[in-house]
């Protein structure tokens, strides 16, 4: 218990400061909005009083999210390993990729809406394509930036190309792979709840949205708060993973 403490000393000390500080802000010194910013001690309650509520859009958030992320984990490696190792297709598909991915995924939405067959299908597709970009981008980078010497080696043995692949290719290019593989999992909470804004019956953004047309910002800030738990959890996991995966790394 005292080591976990000792390991994560700094995290609940900058916490209660967080929470030290909101309190003095709203009920104390009264410098926030109470309409806008009302106070830890009506929102708390809430959260036992609409959990149904909040687990249900918990539910239906995670099958997008989830589905739209993994769809562009496998895509954006895929594709992207294959056009890091081909200099010639680089070459001729770069200026493509940086004119599409420029365009704010966001801006897709009514687009995605509109061409789908239905909303979950449309909220699928801005997820995968807005995390697509980011992981295609690391992943071409990652796979251009590997030493040399490494598939010269791996020729010299007469190595197999899936061989290599799988022992050469992919774990030396793994860091910078999942460093955008964190970006695109944080851009797919945004793309999350943006596509929940439009025409959607349940789901955290939908939570947050439906209770801001109505001015209940108490409940928005439940939303706000249940979302910021949710996502510090999935990167907790996803940070654990990536320990693993990395296990030959300074860091771990």
């Amino acid at each position: 218990m005292l080591k976990v403490l000792k390991n994560y000393l700094g995290i609940i000390l900058i916490f209660i400061g967080i929470v030290a500080g909101y309190i003095l802000l709203t009920d104390v010194w009264h410098v926030l909005d109470p309409f806008l910013f009302p106070s830890l001690s009506k929102v708390l309650p809430l959260f036992v009083e609409y959990s149904p509520k909040l687990l249900e859009g918990f539910q239906s958030s995670m099958i997008l999210l989830l589905s739209g992320f993994s769809l562009s984990l496998i895509g954006g490696i895929s594709i992207g390993v294959l056009i890091g190792l081909r200099s010639r297709l680089r070459k001729n598909l770069t200026p493509y990729i940086n004119a599409f991915s420029a365009i704010p995924v966001t801006l897709l939405t009514p687009y995605a809406i509109n061409i789908f067959p239905s909303f979950r299908v449309a909220s699928i597709f801005i997820i995968f394509l807005g995390c697509f970009w980011i992981i295609l981008g690391t992943t071409i980078s990652a796979v251009m930036t590997i030493d040399k010497r490494y598939l010269e080696n791996a020729a010299i043995i007469e190595m197999g190309s899936v061989e290599r692949l799988f022992r050469i290719i992919l774990p030396a290019a793994s860091p910078t792979i999942l460093v955008g593989c964190t970006i695109a999992l944080k851009m797919a909470f945004v793309l999350l709840a943006v596509a929940e804004m439009f025409g959607a019956t349940s789901g955290m953004g939908y939570f947050i949205q439906y209770y801001s047309d109505f001015a209940r910002f108490d409940l928005v800030m439940v939303g706000f708060i249940f979302i910021a738990i949710v996502l510090v959890i999935l990167m907790y996991l996803f940070d654990c993973a990536k320990a693993k995966i990395l296990y030959w790394t300074i860091n771990n």
